[in-house]
């Protein structure tokens, strides 16, 4: 009787095997599934991140260069830097221009404001290394026009130098480093100018008065 019961066995046994590598499957795929689910939800976020992230980058892009659009007014005439050094004290610079925006200058830098006598042109480019703006008029400008410049650059408490310069062909020259514009007149955009150049040298310092 015993060896009629041995198959019996041998199935249930068997039948218990299958069941525990159908449960071994069933686990494998449920882990499978749901490392799959990870995965989407991994790169969901990192999809979103990068998403947000060229918002950002697009919109600090934008603002920056429309900073610098914003900070470069019309007609203003952008000369190549001539580099900059110092020469010995009381040695005069030959520049190209009468009005030049960069180059070997005096080692010694001006005070800033109201000059009525010619600033020499090596003492004005070291003014502008520092971030000054330096604005040449004709000296033969009326008392009242210049009386007008004068007040122009007045309300400006650092970093501006008014100068006669014989040398100009026009009325009015506003420099910065690299920077120029000339005016035929006595054109209240010359205020924007130095609002708009002022402080933009290679070297920041202040300006005594």
């Amino acid at each position: 009787m015993a060896k009629k019961k041995q198959p019996t066995r041998d199935v249930a046994n068997g039948e218990k095997q299958a069941a525990k590598r159908a449960r071994r499957e069933e686990r494998k795929l449920a882990e499978a599934r749901a490392s799959q689910v990870a995965k989407r939800k991994r790169w969901i976020r990192i999809g979103a991140f990068s998403g947000v992230a060229v918002v950002v980058l697009g919109a600090l892009g934008f603002i920056i260069v429309d900073k610098a659009i914003a900070d470069e007014l019309p007609g203003v005439f952008q000369q190549a830097d001539e580099g900059g050094g110092h020469v010995e004290s009381g040695e005069p610079v030959v520049y190209a221009t009468a009005t030049p925006t960069s180059g070997v200058h005096a080692a010694r830098s001006p005070r800033c404001g109201v000059y009525d006598q010619q600033m020499p042109a090596e003492f004005a480019v070291h003014a502008l290394e520092h971030g000054v703006v330096v604005i040449w008029y004709q000296p033969s400008m009326t008392t009242e026009e210049i009386s007008d410049l004068e007040g122009l650059v007045n309300r400006f408490d650092d970093r501006v130098v008014l100068s006669p310069n014989a040398q100009l062909s026009q009325p009015v020259v506003a420099t910065a480093w690299n920077r120029l514009k000339a005016y035929d007149s006595i054109d209240p955009e010359i205020e924007q100018f130095i609002e708009t150049y002022r402080n933009r040298g290679p070297e920041i310092f202040r300006c005594e008065y």
